[in-house]
C-alpha cells in the first residue's frame, strides 16, 4: 500500500489546479474544473486563467460574462467568486444558510426589523422612495 506524503499531495492539488502546467481547454472548462474562481476585484480571474491556460486571451472571460455563462457571485467564505452559470444553480442553494449567517453577523444590527426579501426587490427595480 502507497502512502501520500504531504508533498505528493500537494503536487496532486497543484495539478488538480492546472498550477504546475498550463493546459489546453477552453475558459468555461476551467472554471468549471475549479467550482470556483477569486473574483473579489476585477483583474484576478483574468490573471487566474492565463496562469492556468495555454491559449487564454483576455476576451475569452469577458465574452463568457457578458454571454451569461460565467456568474460573479458571493458564494465561497462570502466572497466574490466566478463559476459557470450551471454550477451557480447548485451552489448557491447549498451556500445560502452559509451566506445567511454572513449576513446577520456583519450587517444583523443595521438590517433589523427590515424584509430582506423586500429589501432586495426594492433595489432591483430601483423603485424607491428616495429616486
Amino acid at each position: 500500500m502507497t502512502i501520500l506524503t504531504r508533498r505528493s499531495l500537494n503536487r496532486a492539488t497543484l495539478e488538480r489546479q492546472s498550477l504546475l502546467r498550463r493546459a489546453d481547454v477552453p475558459a468555461l472548462d476551467m472554471i468549471e474544473r475549479l467550482v470556483g474562481l477569486q473574483a473579489q476585484d476585477p483583474d484576478p480571474p483574468y490573471i487566474g486563467l492565463w496562469n492556468r491556460i495555454t491559449t487564454f486571451r483576455l476576451d475569452d472571460l469577458t465574452r463568457l460574462l457578458y454571454q451569461r455563462e460565467v456568474v460573479r457571485a458571493t458564494l465561497l467564505r462570502g466572497t466574490q467568486h466566478l463559476v459557470t452559470a450551471e454550477d451557480y444553480l447548485w451552489l448557491r442553494p447549498l451556500l445560502q444558510p452559509m451566506l445567511d449567517r454572513w449576513q446577520k453577523g456583519a450587517f444583523g444590527r443595521l438590517t433589523t426589523g427590515l424584509d430582506l426579501t423586500e429589501l432586495a426587490a426594492t433595489a432591483r427595480t430601483g423603485d424607491h422612495p428616495l429616486s
